[in-house]
């Protein structure tokens, strides 16, 4: 399975982390999703690509064929959706977001930047709660949250990367706020101003992963150590990067064998903490 470039550790609820039964649809939507971080557009016409786009998300928002990915990813998606009663709507969403990979990626608001999230990463993992039996109205919130908590995760430890793509997951008015520029952040200079704007990244980040830990009381078996696995495994790559004050360019983000292992287990009793 590819690496998801929005994860810091490996994919959250990935197909080997589900009973068999479920892999296979698991590994079709996270196979959608995937391959919608680069959408083929070869069929978009010359004129009129907006029309496409949205043309393509109403097709896939109604199971339809669509040539946005490879027909196979398509069918297999699709066919996971009406075998386990899943709204093939969050199909649409994300073919929907995924232009936004296309180019230059800036958001002006945090309004702007969690409608994106919310629209890509909220809508796969509404489709992943789905299939694991996470269908009731009151858990899409927390679900959103955790989604939300993941990506913003990753896009921190991927600043570097990022930046050099002309991508950038922080709000436009969170750098005025703050004083960063955005040529800091390209040449890596960890000033007061960028550790003031990604501690405020770091905060938010926190905040959701706080929101989301609601979801954990309707777990129960394989699903509840996942979550507390990944719920936890998150905060810790979040308390990596404090403990470094903020230094995500001068070496990857990654955990120590020591702390992974007290993430797995602390993940198998069932203890919501981690350290910063």
């Amino acid at each position: 399975m590819p690496a998801d470039p929005a994860a810091p550790l490996p994919n959250p609820f990935a197909p080997d982390a589900w009973p068999t039964p479920l892999a296979g649809a698991a590994q079709a939507l996270w196979d959608w999703h995937l391959n919608l971080y680069h959408p083929d557009i070869d069929a978009a016409p010359a004129s009129g690509f907006e029309a496409w786009i949205r043309e393509e998300q109403q097709r896939a928002a109604r199971g339809e064929a669509v040539s946005i990915v490879p027909r196979a990813v398509a069918e297999a998606a699709q066919a996971a959706c009406r075998e386990h009663a899943l709204p093939t709507e969050w199909l649409g969403e994300q073919v929907g977001a995924s232009v936004r990979w296309l180019g230059p990626i800036r958001f002006d608001t945090t309004a702007e930047l969690n409608a994106f999230v919310q629209r890509w990463a909220g809508s796969h993992a509404r489709l992943l709660a789905h299939l694991g039996g996470a269908t009731g109205a009151w858990q899409q919130k927390p679900v959103d949250e955790m989604a939300r908590a993941f990506f913003l995760t990753g896009r921190l430890v991927r600043l570097p990367d990022d930046l050099a793509e002309d991508r950038l997951f922080i709000a436009l008015e969170d750098l005025q706020q703050t004083g960063a520029r955005q040529l800091e952040l390209k040449a890596g200079r960890v000033s007061e101003p960028v550790r003031k704007v990604l501690w405020k990244q770091a905060v938010r980040i926190r905040d959701a992963y706080g929101q989301g830990q609601e979801l954990a009381k309707d777990l129960g078996g394989w699903q509840r150590r996942a979550f507390n696995r990944w719920w936890l495994g998150g905060l810790e790559v979040i308390g990596e990067v404090e403990r470094r004050g903020y230094d995500v360019w001068s070496r990857p983000v990654q955990l120590s064998s020591v702390r992974r292992f007290r993430v797995r287990l602390q993940a198998l009793v069932g203890k919501h903490t981690a350290g910063r």
